[in-house]
């Protein structure tokens, strides 16, 4: 007859090797390292880049940063990169893309070039004021990711280079 214990025992050790299975199974599947197809990677915020620094993460939820631009200017080159759920930055497959979204379509706009890649963009300041972006990264015709409000606050004599110096690139709203 079998005691509690050796009960106990067998049920602790089915549990340890049923644990094994679950947490060892996916191991060889990790997007975020850099070696694996990253076109599952789950994205649990991003983070903006202009000229190599940091302008903007959201993390756990909460946005730091903002994107400033003059009126009838044009950022610097913005470039996304999304962060894993440790924090760790990482660019997702190819057939993966952003989609941006205007707040106030008056006051700002995003330009983004084929030839700057497709995870990076410029803002237009169009108007003095504040307005928000929200950023997705979209897999077919679904999104993936969809980011919180990001603040961009367009001044008369803020940052940027005239809009006008770029007419070699097409322009593209996305929406």
């Amino acid at each position: 007859m079998l005691t509690e214990k050796r009960i106990h025992t067998a049920f602790s050790f089915l549990f340890c090797l049923s644990m094994t299975f679950v947490t060892t199974g996916c191991d060889s599947d990790n997007p975020v390292d850099g070696t694996k197809d990253q076109a599952h990677a789950d994205a649990f915020g991003l983070a903006i880049f202009s000229s190599g620094a940091e302008v903007v993460r959201l993390e756990k939820g909460v946005v730091t940063g903002e994107i400033e631009v003059g009126h009838e200017k044009e950022t610097a080159l913005l470039t996304v990169r999304f962060l894993s759920e440790d924090g760790q930055t990482f660019t997702p497959h190819e057939e993966l893309k952003l989609s941006y979204k205007m707040g106030d379509d008056k006051i700002a706009k995003i330009d983004a070039h084929p030839e700057d890649g497709q995870w990076s963009f410029h803002v237009v300041g169009l108007t003095e004021g504040e307005t928000t972006l929200v950023i997705s990264l979209l897999h077919g015709d679904h999104a993936d990711f969809v980011s919180k409000e990001i603040h961009v606050h367009v001044e008369e004599d803020g940052p940027g280079s005239d809009h006008g110096d770029h007419d070699d690139h097409d322009d593209h709203d996305h929406d």
